[in-house]
């Protein structure tokens, strides 16, 4: 994959990857403020419900204990109740109706009944009244205008009687003014729990408890009426759903039965789940296809037949179709982000993958051998710079390709590559080495070249040396120098191949053998001598400070160069060591007593005919 690819998929990704942690931070934040919100509200609901349950049931208890002083509640007990005693215990009760009424303050609290007429609503106050004696049997106590109101059955379906029964025994056994939530059934009515308050009845007499005072009213109150009311502003997919959980059932005037009962088992899942220290009692579940906060809040503390629960479902559709039109927008947001950021990406890529790629091709030409290759510079910034040093190396690297040329040109190529790769030392100096040693002379060419044009001298010497040098290159020697129409190369100098005495003969036997085939073509024709000798040397750089060359001395040197003064024409002469070292035997013929200029004795040298391989006829009569 390319690194232009590699960029645009890398930044596509990252824009991805931002878009998508954004939208998740951004729709958890809203979910969290919608709930939030709903919280705060619903918390300001139960406050307020609270507030008034609280104040209603002081005043309904405070009621209860006044009337529990009756003398007709007493006389029922007693069985000793009339006409009268009920009448005053009517009159009693409604007047204290009417006090606890919003907005009076007469004080009043002996009206007669027939003081004013007793209106439906107040009758509906008056709830279930009714005295227990000590056996358990409940007494009803009627109002003479309920008519409508059967006797109060203090359960429901669902409810058993020995929950009921426990109840009431529970009230008998105690000498407190206690309030209780029940479920009870209503003919022709949808059932309703009923706040119950259990009142102690003294004898006067005895001070004994001869019973008790029930009274059960709805436990509906005046906030929780009016809360539903208001609820009406906001339709009905938006309304909380609230009511009373008592018992594993549901009890609501404004939900219906699937609802109520999908809900209570959510509810009770709930309560039976363990639940965290400091944790809220809010969960969410779905009900049908619609989503819902539920908060549940217990509402008598101290109630321990029925805890009550306080219930509200808020309905987050909303929340849903909000996040969802977010989602939508969000989603063509970061579409038109993500069109963007390609375009940018592309173009961010191109700006950095052109110049690489430029890079590359020049890497490549300049591997290829192309050093005049130049990068054009585009941007002062770190590509630019980065193309700049490219150029700058090239340049450097053209230099060196000059100076490594010209240095080849005037030295042997393997000096060259020992000096350019650092493995020979230029120090002034040397070290003792065994090395063959060969020259290469052209007779008679003073008296030949006497009339000649120096072009055409030149000419046929380049010719000659060429040849030369390239069976000495041929042969693993290296040239040391050229000396007019002479040439000196060394066989293990800079590196020994273990044969070098052998590859001196073979490189002396077939330059004979190119110098006879050269005379073959029109022009000059050259014969050639050439001496060999083998030994130890000073191998090194010599010269002065500023200026070296590699080159080998030693009486071994001069005994080559006088070996080849003493060739004749087209003969390869060899010193006895180059012999020695030969085998299997060459075919020599020895040259014994040989006097050479600038050695003292003579010296033993052998006419070399042809190595014992190669079987070479040079043409000259062998003498072995």
């Amino acid at each position: 994959m390319r690194f232009q690819t590699k960029l645009v998929i890398t930044l596509i990704m990252a824009v991805i990857g931002v878009t998508i942690a954004l939208m998740t931070a951004t729709e958890m934040k809203i979910r969290q403020t919608y709930i939030n919100q709903f919280s705060t509200e619903f918390r300001s609901l139960l406050v307020g419900l609270e507030r008034s349950r609280k104040l209603r049931s002081d005043e309904f208890m405070a009621l209860c204990r006044d009337l529990a002083r009756s003398e007709h509640v007493i006389a029922v007990l007693q069985g000793t109740a009339d006409e009268e005693s009920s009448q005053a215990f009517w009159q009693q009760y409604l007047a204290d109706l009417r006090e606890m009424e919003p907005g009076r303050t007469d004080g009043s609290s002996s009206s007669p009944v027939n003081r004013s007429p007793v209106s439906q609503d107040l009758l509906n106050k008056l709830g279930n009244v009714a005295a227990m004696n000590l056996e358990g049997e409940v007494i009803p106590i009627v109002h003479p205008r309920a008519e409508d109101v059967r006797k109060g059955k203090f359960r429901r379906p669902g409810v058993s009687r020995e929950k009921a029964k426990e109840a009431f025994e529970k009230f008998l056994k105690s000498d407190t003014q206690e309030t209780v939530f029940l479920p009870m059934d209503f003919q022709g009515r949808k059932p309703v729990v009923q706040e119950m308050v259990s009142t102690p009845v003294v004898d006067p007499v005895s001070g004994g408890i001869i019973g008790l005072f029930l009274r059960a009213s709805a436990s509906e109150t005046e906030a929780e009426r009016s809360l539903e009311r208001y609820q009406e502003e906001f339709g009905v997919d938006r309304r909380i759903r609230s009511g009373l959980y008592l018992g594993g059932e549901i009890y609501s005037r404004n939900l219906d039965e699937m609802f109520a009962a999908e809900l209570s088992k959510s509810i009770e899942d709930f309560l039976n789940a363990p639940l965290e220290s400091g944790a809220e009692s809010r969960f969410e579940t779905t009900i049908g296809d619609e989503d819902y906060l539920v908060y549940v809040d217990r509402i008598n503390e101290a109630d321990s037949f029925q805890p009550p629960y306080q219930i509200a479902a808020f309905p987050i559709s909303g929340l849903r179709a909000d996040l969802t039109e977010f989602r939508i927008r969000g989603s063509g947001i970061a579409g038109a982000v993500l069109i963007v950021a390609i375009g940018i990406a592309f173009l961010l890529a191109r700006n950095l993958a052109g110049p690489i790629n430029e890079l590359v091709v020049g890497t490549n030409a300049i591997r290829a051998g192309d050093f005049d290759h130049r990068v054009a510079v585009k941007s002062a910034d770190e590509i630019g710079d980065l193309a700049s040093s490219f150029n700058e190396m090239a340049e450097e690297l053209k230099q060196k390709s000059l100076y490594r040329e010209l240095l080849g040109k005037v030295s042997d190529e393997t000096v060259a590559q020992a000096l350019v790769s650092g493995s020979l030392d230029l120090e002034l100096g040397g070290e003792i080495k065994e090395v063959s040693v060969l020259f290469c002379d052209i007779r008679g060419f003073t008296r030949q070249t006497e009339e000649m044009h120096p072009s055409e001298v030149i000419r046929m010497l380049n010719d000659h040396m060429t040849a030369m040098t390239e069976l000495v290159r041929k042969h693993k020697g290296v040239v040391d120098k050229f000396v007019g129409d002479e040439i000196m190369a060394v066989f293990g100098g800079l590196k020994s191949y273990g044969n070098d005495a052998a590859n001196a003969a073979a490189c002396a036997l077939e330059m004979i053998e190119e110098r006879k085939r050269l005379n073959e073509s029109p022009g000059l024709k050259v014969e050639i001598g050439i001496g060999v000798a083998t030994g130890e040397v000073v191998a090194g750089c010599m010269g002065s400070v500023d200026r070296l060359n590699y080159t080998v001395l030693g009486s071994r040197v001069n005994l080559a160069a006088r070996l080849c003064g003493a060739a004749g024409p087209m003969e390869v002469v060899t010193d006895d060591e180059t012999i020695r070292r030969l085998s299997p035997a060459p075919e020599a013929e020895v040259i014994s007593d040989l006097a050479l200029k600038g050695f003292s004795q003579s010296v033993q040298a052998f006419r070399l005919r042809a190595l014992a391989s190669a079987k070479v006829d040079t043409g000259v009569t062998t003498n072995s």
